[in-house]
């Protein structure tokens, strides 16, 4: 089945604002990986959640529960006015969880939980826009962050 124009057009958008996600929250991300590692957690996937999706949402607060979540949305709410900021969460859980649980949620991404895990980095899987992209994070990207810590001091 093609998509069409418009169609194609707003998951171009969704992908392009999961990535977005991504990279604007990746101290979190490896904060979630590494936390993984040290807990002794083989081959570490990270799910990003946007916790204002409502697919991201639902599956925070089966995790979180609802209460939690109300509460950190609220947080971040009044904290800031910026309207283009969410309220994200991020865990890291096993490959071989992930290739079993994450497609029957997001069976688009079953081809990708079918490849090995990449060399140099990890994959995260960024949920908002209602869909879910399974993004590589490269070691590399560590790096970054602490260089743009380090030039914002």
């Amino acid at each position: 089945m093609e998509l069409s124009d418009h169609e194609s057009d707003k998951e171009d958008l969704a992908q392009l604002q999961q990535q977005s996600l991504l990279e604007s929250s990746l101290p979190l991300v490896f904060e979630a990986y590494d936390a993984a590692l040290q807990d002794g957690v083989v081959c570490p996937v990270v799910l990003l959640l946007d916790c204002e999706d409502p697919i991201g949402g639902e599956i925070a607060r089966a995790w979180l529960g609802a209460e939690s979540v109300g509460e950190a949305i609220a947080e971040r709410e009044s904290a800031t006015q910026a309207a283009e900021e969410t309220t994200v969460f991020a865990h890291a859980f096993p490959l071989e969880q992930c290739r079993e649980e994450i497609p029957r949620v997001f069976d688009y991404l079953a081809p990708v939980f079918q490849e090995q895990p990449p060399e140099d980095g990890f994959w995260a899987v960024s949920v908002t826009c209602g869909g879910a992209s399974a993004l590589t994070v490269p070691a590399a990207a560590r790096q970054e962050i602490e260089n743009h810590t380090k030039n914002q001091e």
